[in-house]
């Protein structure tokens, strides 16, 4: 899929006439409706030769799909206002209008050297927003009753982006990760075709899914300019090694709630102490009084606590497979290979519910089947059909039901941290016929799961893929068992 920009030409008036007054695209458009085209073609001979405007047509693999533009560009001051409208139906929700708008911003910012590119959107426009931040866009105030739309007066947030955020390396823990690689494994169950997306390897102490969603939980502790982190886990808990890890690289304090029964030693609470993280231990009915107990103790003591959910629950949590489903949307469109099924370790639940959403918002068919590590049904699928409805809530999207959420307690065994012969043989398989370590709390029992699954389902000749969440250190905490069964 090849996308380009092109400026607008007198031959595209149709198209922009039709894309305009379609009622699916104009809802926060504030044209004078419907357009009709002599004084269209009015406006382009008013516009074409301007050198304060940039109006340009989206184009994917030669063909026209919708708008995009600059307005106001202000060559004294260095700015200029984006625009992007929606366009033909088949081309919605496959990550064009963020290839193209990176397009227009490199044009503003390399070509016309602007130093700041700002916009207006409506308060309800959530999904624009969900872009607009992707872009990296920071939303800078609200203009109250600042246009009407359709004989309402509406508040619209102003978001502007400047020349040096656009071009600025992040550091760990903040930057926009690259797509984790999706490999063919050689495994071959019922005719199915099965790949792996490797998160274990994101670039962040020894990555994993809670490693995506660490990412955008210090984005927020940098943009609200706390000074400390407060979190929740077990010892085994790979979210509670991440989290320690970015917070000592950017020298944070960083204090654990750990509920006393979960207490082993482990590789990971072995690199949790190395963090200098504060481990304060209870039990686990303590847990919810010693977090808020804690909070209250640093901000007596002058700091600025943030707390981070156990496993990076809430929607920044949901957020981050979000993007991780685009991840998977756009292999799909280059390699042409779709997947029937996703598969992946369910524990605190914002996992799945992140790829629930993305595939909402990309009108997908797959199934979204997530094994869980611990949790059993009705409460389980309950906490992700929470976080799924919570998010599209926030970005004014219908909730769906319970109905809608593969939520599989099947193979828990006796709940988190426990596994079989089973487990440790499937484990040994892939790592020895694939060179992918597994572990026995997460990754491992879930793709156990994965196999037992499709065989008692009966699943035949689809392409499958397994997410892999992570947890490499825990492998190391049993491999005396792989070594001596």
């Amino acid at each position: 899929m090849k996308v380009e920009i092109r400026k607008f030409k007198k031959s595209d008036i149709p198209s922009k006439i039709k894309w305009i007054n379609d009622c699916k695209n104009n809802q926060y458009l504030h044209y004078d409706l419907p357009l009709e085209y002599e004084k269209t073609v009015e406006w382009f001979e008013k516009i074409k030769d301007r050198n304060d405007r940039f109006d340009a047509v989206i184009e994917v693999d030669g063909v026209p799909v919708r708008l995009i533009g600059l307005l106001s560009i202000d060559y004294k001051n260095g700015k200029a206002e984006y625009y992007i409208t929606l366009g033909e139906e088949k081309y919605k929700g496959k990550g064009i209008a963020k290839l193209a708008s990176i397009k227009l911003l490199d044009y503003a910012f390399k070509e016309l050297n602007l130093n700041k590119v700002y916009l207006y959107t409506e308060v309800a426009n959530k999904k624009a927003q969900i872009l607009f931040e992707r872009l990296g866009f920071k939303k800078e105030g609200i203009l109250k009753q600042d246009i009407k739309n359709r004989d309402i007066f509406v508040d619209r947030y102003i978001y502007g982006i400047c020349r040096q955020d656009y071009f600025r390396k992040e550091k760990i823990g903040l930057q926009e990760l690259a797509p984790t690689e999706i490999l063919k494994l050689n495994l071959s169950i019922n005719r199915n075709d099965f790949y792996i997306k490797r998160d274990d390897l994101l670039p962040i102490s020894f990555g994993g899914n809670k490693a995506r969603k660490a990412i955008l939980f210090f984005n927020d502790i940098e943009r609200t300019k706390s000074d400390c982190v407060v979190t929740y886990g077990s010892s085994s808990s790979n979210h509670c090694r991440i989290i320690s890890n970015i917070a000592a690289s950017k020298g944070l304090s960083c204090y654990i709630i750990s509920p006393l029964e979960t207490s082993k030693p482990t590789y990971n609470s072995k690199m949790i102490d190395l963090f200098g993280a504060k481990i304060v231990r209870c039990s686990v009915s303590e847990v919810k009084e010693t977090i808020d107990k804690q909070i209250i103790e640093l901000k007596n003591k002058g700091f600025k606590p943030y707390f981070i959910p156990g496993g990076g629950h809430g929607n920044l949590g949901t957020q981050a497979y979000v993007n991780a489903y685009e991840e998977i949307k756009n292999y799909e469109r280059q390699t042409g290979i779709y997947f029937d099924y996703i598969f992946h370790a369910s524990g605190t639940g914002t996992t799945q519910a992140g790829l629930v959403c993305g595939k909402l918002l990309n009108n997908d068919e797959k199934k979204i089947i997530g094994i869980s590590i611990a949790r059993k049904n009705p409460y389980g699928g309950q906490v992700v059909l929470d976080s799924v409805n919570s998010y599209l809530e926030s970005i004014n999207m219908e909730p769906i039901s319970i109905d809608d959420i593969d939520f599989i307690d099947d193979y828990i065994l006796d709940g988190y941290g426990t596994y079989n012969e089973k487990i440790t043989n499937t484990i040994k398989e892939i790592l020895i016929k694939e060179g992918i370590p597994l572990d026995t709390t997460y990754t491992g029992k879930a793709f156990w799961g994965m196999k037992e699954y499709i065989k008692k389902n009966d699943i035949k000749g689809k392409n499958i893929l397994f997410i892999h969440t992570g947890g490499t250190p825990l492998f190391f905490d049993d491999l005396e068992v792989l070594i001596n069964e």
